[in-house]
Parts: structure tokens; C-alpha cells; sequence
């Protein structure tokens, strides 16, 4: 083996260390690795919402819009996931919650969505701005939904354009003993 792939060995492994230690504290940004944006808002029944009370939480935040077919058909999808994974154990993180952020810009069909396909259990947030939101600008979020798995240190782990990325990033993090790596650092 060459020195240069020894030494993008050893960078590599210590960078992993690093972003699972915590020493070392990323930008706020939206790519895999960064601190995810803060979110100050208010739920749809008015009620304040902060993303700083989900610290310790593996959150998904999902974008979305109830006209949007393959938002529609991923409801059924993100119920499930919340089912298995809501008191889950990840990397920094004791369980499971969904921030759904809707690009829609009329009350009506979104309200009627939430209760048809009974979406209770998710943090619905939505300023009816469409596009133009606030929330889809924080995380560059155009007019394509996406959806952003973030860890209980509110570093984005998972990101996607359907919901088949996020579970594969779940199942890895749920998987990993974090009780081992923590004997393994001593």
C-alpha cells in the first residue's frame, strides 16, 4: 500500500471520529455533516414551536405540499416510520419525531390532507408561502420536496428525495451500538 492511501486512511478515520465525538462543530448548512438551521415557528393550532426542544431526538424533517402526488403517496410511508422508529435508539439520539413542513399556500386542502390521512402525530408547520417559504429558503428547499434526517445533535445525517433514503439511513443508525463505540473510546 502506497503512503497516500495510508494517509487518506488515517484523515478519513479521524474525521469520522471527529463527527461522532463532537469535537469538531460544523457550519449551519444543509449538506450531510452540518448543524441543520434553526426553526422558529409556529405550529398550524398557533402554537410556538423551536427545533432547539427537540435536541437529543433523531428529527426528520420532511418538506412537502398536499397537491403534490408523491407527497401524498409517501403519507402512508412516514406514518410507518414513526410507528417503528418513534422510541427508537440512535447515534445521539433516544427517538423518533417528524417535523412536516408544507410548501402549501392554502389552508383548506392542507387541513383536509392531514385529517384524511391522519397525519396527527407530526410537528405540521406551514406558512403558506408555497416556494417562496421561509423554512423551504433555510434549507434551499426550491419547489422539490426533500426531506432531511437530523441527529439529536441537530447535524443532518440523511438527505433525500423520497422516503427509501431516509429509512436506509434509520436502519443504519439504529443498528450502530453506540454502547460498544463508547467502551471502544475509553
Amino acid at each position: 500500500m502506497n503512503f497516500r492511501a495510508v494517509a487518506l486512511m488515517v484523515f478519513g478515520g479521524l474525521l469520522l471520529l471527529t463527527f461522532f465525538s463532537g469535537s469538531y462543530q460544523p457550519t449551519v448548512g444543509v449538506e450531510i455533516g452540518d448543524r441543520a438551521p434553526k426553526i422558529e415557528s409556529y405550529l398550524l393550532d398557533g402554537t410556538s414551536f423551536d427545533s432547539r426542544n427537540l435536541e437529543g431526538k433523531m428529527v426528520l424533517i420532511d418538506f412537502w405540499a398536499s397537491y403534490d402526488a408523491s407527497s401524498r403517496v409517501e403519507s402512508y410511508g412516514k406514518k410507518m416510520l414513526l410507528e417503528r422508529y418513534g422510541n427508537g435508539r440512535f447515534v445521539n439520539s433516544d427517538s423518533f419525531v417528524i417535523v412536516s413542513i408544507s410548501l402549501d399556500r392554502f389552508k383548506t386542502p392542507l387541513y383536509q390532507v392531514i385529517e384524511r390521512d391522519e397525519l396527527y402525530d407530526f410537528y405540521h408547520l406551514c406558512d403558506f408561502m408555497g416556494g417562496e417559504s421561509e423554512l423551504a429558503a433555510m434549507f434551499e428547499v426550491g419547489g422539490e420536496m426533500m426531506d432531511y434526517l437530523i441527529d439529536g445533535n441537530g447535524r443532518i445525517v440523511a438527505k433525500s428525495k423520497d422516503l427509501a433514503g431516509i429509512s436506509a439511513a434509520l436502519e443504519k443508525l439504529e443498528a450502530f451500538d453506540g454502547s460498544r463505540y463508547a467502551r471502544n473510546q475509553r
